[in-house]
């Protein structure tokens, strides 16, 4: 109970720091809050709609911040004065694409790194090793800019199976698996051999480790098939960094799922929040920072209580403590 107790401290401090900032950012040259808000070049009749549904914007920062807090967490998310579109209206339409682009990513990059990080270790110094190097570590130095730029060129113009910006739409998996895949696969596959990259590197040196461990070789001398000695005992003990770095490539996940869907389809809260950037689109602005510090900090908050289950250990530590 105290480290569900301190975990949730830690989310609510990371979540007013982040905020406050965000709002903080938006307000910097500032002159006329409620004109900001309806999108700038607007009649004054629309500034004195805003003023009415938020009187409090000429308040200090910290007041203006207290009210947007407790209607967040009551629900009242506002609107979009720019697009006259509900903030909660704008995450069902949106979120599910950025969604299932990073978990797609995740997906590809395990693919990558499991196979590639495994047999690295157990051929170490061999030529499957250094060629799986050299291409991590091309992998690893072509930001998501590059990749979906050589994706796009090479594969989309191409061929007319995936679908290039402005042609495909959002499919969920249960409705058109055949479709939610061509709209998919490529933006995912973007971001994801950069994860691929970096979590077999991590994987690499983990396992090479392992396979030295005495755990290792006890399981080799009671005459456990080798391939189990390598996809059980030896990746068991070497999973643990490739859960941290996904928890802590969220923030990198997110800001190549923006980048790509500039590129690709379908358009998720990363292009909305360059459009709302681009506009000035304030609430827009503070709810996708909010829903994006929510999902770093419940995926740290996950991947922590998978070490649990992963290490029976760290379970009992926290039971002791």
């Amino acid at each position: 109970m105290r480290y569900l107790a301190q975990r949730l401290a830690q989310f609510v401090l990371v979540f007013v720091v982040v905020t406050f900032v965000v709002m903080a950012a938006t307000r910097i040259g500032s002159t006329d809050p409620a004109r900001d808000l309806a999108g700038g070049a607007v009649s004054e009749a629309q500034i004195e709609l805003v003023k009415e549904d938020y009187p409090y914007l000429d308040d200090p920062l910290v007041v203006q911040y207290g009210h947007w807090l407790g209607d967040t967490v009551t629900g009242e998310w506002g609107q979009s004065y720019v697009q006259s579109q509900s903030t909660i209206d704008m995450v069902k339409t949106r979120l599910p694409a950025t969604i299932f682009i990073g978990f797609w990513a995740i997906v590809i990059g395990l693919a990558i790194a499991l196979p590639l990080g495994v047999y690295a270790a157990y051929r170490r110094d061999g030529m499957f090793d250094r060629v799986t190097s050299t291409g991590s570590f091309a992998l690893i130095s072509m930001p998501p800019l590059v990749v979906a730029v050589l994706l796009l060129f090479l594969v989309v113009t191409r061929f007319d199976t995936f679908p290039s910006v402005g042609r495909s739409l959002y499919v969920a998996p249960w409705d058109n698996p055949v479709e939610h895949f061509k709209n998919f696969f490529i933006p995912s596959l973007a971001v994801g051999l950069g994860l691929g990259g970096i979590w077999s590197r991590l994987l690499r040196a983990d396992m090479i480790l392992a396979l030295q461990s005495d755990s290792v070789t006890m399981a080799r001398a009671k005459g456990i098939s080798p391939r189990r000695v390598l996809w059980v005992h030896a990746l068991r003990g070497s999973i643990l960094s490739i859960m941290t770095s996904v928890a802590l490539q969220m923030s990198a996940l997110i800001g190549g799922a923006v980048v790509v869907e500039q590129f690709f389809g379908p358009k998720g809260i990363g292009d909305r929040l360059i459009f709302a950037i681009q506009q000035n689109d304030i609430l827009i602005i503070q709810a996708i920072a909010a829903l994006l510090t929510v999902a770093v900090v419940l995926a740290n908050f996950i991947v922590d209580l998978l070490y649990a289950v992963v290490d029976p250990r760290i379970r009992m530590a926290r039971t002791l403590g």
